[in-house]
């Protein structure tokens, strides 16, 4: 924070609260203010202390939040922070953050104090003011609206060589266009170019100085096309004049007060001055990657010349590849401090075309994230009933419902994995009708003996998994995936999120007492569904701002009701002939009361509480609940997957206001999603 002396005086007074003030006394408090300049990041107060001054915004951008409430407001040159408390005689209501480079008039309040005792007319219209300044720009009445909205600024950088000098990005246009589709708000792509445009950044200064910013006028309205696609495009020259990069906050800080989301994107011959000030000055930057050893090195340089307090918003975009592992370019990455944010597939790495049939998903996905709308599903653990999971994907992809996240807990690992892997809900329910039948279950069986640390292994199982996905590792999926265990020692939720898909599931799904603990790099792994049987919370830590849970595990009191309506538990019917009884009751583990059905039943007592409780994290909650189900039937996979579906179509509305925002978004209410027995 330091004083700046190259703010014109007249460009003060011209602010509009200040224009309420009479010049004499303007004059006086003038001389009393101070000019401060705060980076990106810095503090300007914090909820909860004393009012002491209000602050003029003359350039830049900050953000007031309420501590624990997501809801954020946006200021801008034109506005001030504090002067509500100042008017109601109360400490700062929110924190108050630079988002982008900010230059503020501070006035101390015991100065408007005396102002408004001297002259109380000046402090009605001051009250006035603000209480009618909901920021909204005068020459634009289509935008309206409340400020209590996500306006991001995001920079989009390619590495050297990526595309030809002075080119734009089809990734770029695609994703300001999927932007504007998924927000239905104002989007500009603004392009910065080495070419010759009618406007060029150097001559910021200029043009400010011929409108009147303060009340709203936006100062690039003749440069500013619409695309065909919807969003609006800015092309702007960058010449490599030093002073360049000095404008770039106050440039980007206009931008954002006028439109809803802006896209930086920056040419790969840009000079790395400029480069660097915009992805320093934006909310988010991605930095898209190419497999090669080229652009890891370029990154490299690239990080080393920003501090690493300026970079946790800086986020690498690696489109894999044959040339290097993708695994080990993360590792390379994480050591520089920036590990991979997301891998995409089917990119068009000459900017040419539309990429591969992945594309459009991944370009959505980046989408969402830059309109905090990204989709989690939290897929829970319950053995056979988890195949119910297949009939809910099913019904997402029948009515477009695109999911950004997953989060599985043993059987909603395995389902996960599948699913992240590429394939569809109608492919994966033939995967999972091939143990369709009377021994079906046979194919998954790997005993034990002796039975020392479980009766079976988990290993048959994976080795169908891989069947399915092979040796694919979490970075070769088209779908993020993350997948939670429990390790044995400590008891604690482990999630993993990188190596090899396959070996990561066999840990969930190990069952403790009736599957031997999986080992992994010198580590022991039960069942996911021992530390977290719905994992809500994984996505929730993620950031995700939109969350699914479906839930297989029935609670007690649904139990009960199930019990009572059937009079009784519902005994599996006895065999035929005495031989068949003696065999079921003294050699079939699995059979209803024996051993390993009573192992599994004391487990899911365990989890019934907890996947309750994270359910009341979730937005949307599905209960696939079969009641009368029995953790092995994996013979019957048509019940299950019917439940789910059933399920979801009983939801859709509420699951198509979460996804795609038709209507009012569904409020975080368990008691909402009605449990569905079958």
């Amino acid at each position: 924070m330091k004083i700046n002396p190259k703010i014109d005086t007249r460009f003060i007074k011209s602010h509009p609260l200040l224009a309420l003030i009479p010049v004499f006394t303007l004059r006086r408090l003038i001389s009393r203010a101070a000019l401060e300049e705060y980076p990106k990041g810095a503090v300007v107060y914090r909820r909860g202390k004393p009012c002491e001054a209000v602050y003029l915004i003359l350039s830049g951008r900050c953000e007031s939040r309420l501590e624990g409430n997501n809801a954020e407001e946006v200021f801008g040159p034109g506005d001030s922070m504090g002067a509500r408390e100042l008017l109601n005689n109360e400490p700062y209501r929110s924190t108050a953050t630079v988002l982008t480079h900010c230059v503020t008039l501070r006035i101390p309040a015991e100065e408007l104090e005396k102002i408004f005792t001297s002259k109380p007319s000046v402090a009605g219209r001051f009250s006035a003011s603000i209480s009618g300044r909901a920021r909204a720009v005068p020459d634009t009445p289509e935008i309206h609206r409340s400020r209590l909205r996500a306006r991001r600024v995001v920079s989009l950088v390619s590495m050297p060589g990526r595309y030809a000098a002075g080119t734009a990005a089809h990734e770029d246009r695609a994703l300001a266009a999927a932007v504007h589709a998924m927000a239905k708000e104002r989007v500009l792509l603004v392009e910065l170019v080495g070419s010759t445009e009618p406007f060029a950044l150097a001559q910021w200064p200029a043009i400010t100085a011929r409108c009147n910013a303060f009340n709203g006028e936006f100062c690039l309205r003749q440069f500013v096309r619409e695309a065909e696609e919807g969003f609006l495009l800015l092309r702007v020259t960058v010449r490599g004049d030093p002073r360049e990069p000095e404008f770039v906050a106050p440039f980007l800080s206009h931008l954002g007060l006028h439109y809803d989301f802006v896209l930086i994107h920056l040419a790969a011959d840009l000079p790395p001055a400029t480069v660097g000030e915009c992805m320093i000055q934006s909310d988010i930057a991605y930095v898209f990657l190419r497999q090669s050893a080229r652009d890891l090195l370029d990154f490299q340089l690239l990080m080393r010349e920003h501090e690493p307090s300026q970079c946790a918003h800086i986020r690498p975009v690696l489109q894999t590849g044959p040339i290097l592992p993708p695994e080990e370019f993360n590792k390379v990455l994480e050591q520089v401090g920036r590990p991979v944010h997301a891998f995409v597939r089917d990119f068009s790495l000459d900017g040419q075309g539309r990429g591969g049939p992945a594309f459009q998903l991944h370009i959505n996905r980046l989408a969402r994230e830059i309109g905090q709308r990204r989709v989690g599903i939290a897929l829970s653990s319950g053995g056979a009933k988890g195949l119910a999971h297949i009939g809910v994907i099913q019904v997402l992809e029948e009515n477009g419902l695109e999911v950004d996240v997953i989060a599985g807990s043993s059987m909603g690992a395995y389902v996960g994995a599948i699913w992240a892997h590429g394939y569809t809900g109608e492919a994966m329910e033939r995967i999972a009708r091939e143990l369709e039948g009377r021994f079906g279950l046979f194919h998954l069986l790997d005993p034990v003996l002796p039975p020392r640390e479980g009766f079976i292994r988990a290993r048959k199982t994976a080795r169908r998994l891989q069947r399915s996905i092979g040796d694919a590792r979490f970075s070769d999926l088209i779908r993020p995936l993350r997948v939670v265990a429990t390790e044995m020692e400590t008891m604690e939720r482990v999630v993993f999120s990188s190596g090899k898909v396959a070996a990561a599931v066999e840990a969930s799904i190990a069952i403790p007492g009736i599957c031997v603990p999986v080992r992994i790099d010198g580590e022991t792994y039960i069942d996911g569904g021992i530390a977290d049987p719905l994992p809500v919370d994984v996505l929730v830590e993620m950031g995700i701002e939109r969350v699914i849970a479906v839930n297989t595990i029935p609670t007690p009191e649904q139990l009960r009701r199930f019990v009572d309506e059937k009079g009784g538990a519902e005994p599996a019917p006895a065999p035929a002939s005495p031989v068949s009884r003696f065999l079921q009751r003294h050699l079939n583990y699995f059979a209803h009361g024996n051993i390993l059905d009573t192992l599994f039943r004391s487990t899911h007592g365990v989890q019934m509480r907890v996947a309750e409780m994270a359910c009341r994290e979730a937005d949307v909650v599905l209960w696939a609940i079969a009641a009368d189900a029995k953790w092995h039937d994996f013979t019957n996979p048509g019940k299950y997957i019917a439940l789910g579906r059933k399920v979801a179509e009983a939801h859709l509305p509420e699951l198509k206001a979460l996804i795609k925002g038709d209507g009012d978004e569904p409020q975080n209410n368990t008691a909402r999603s009605v449990a569905a027995a079958a």
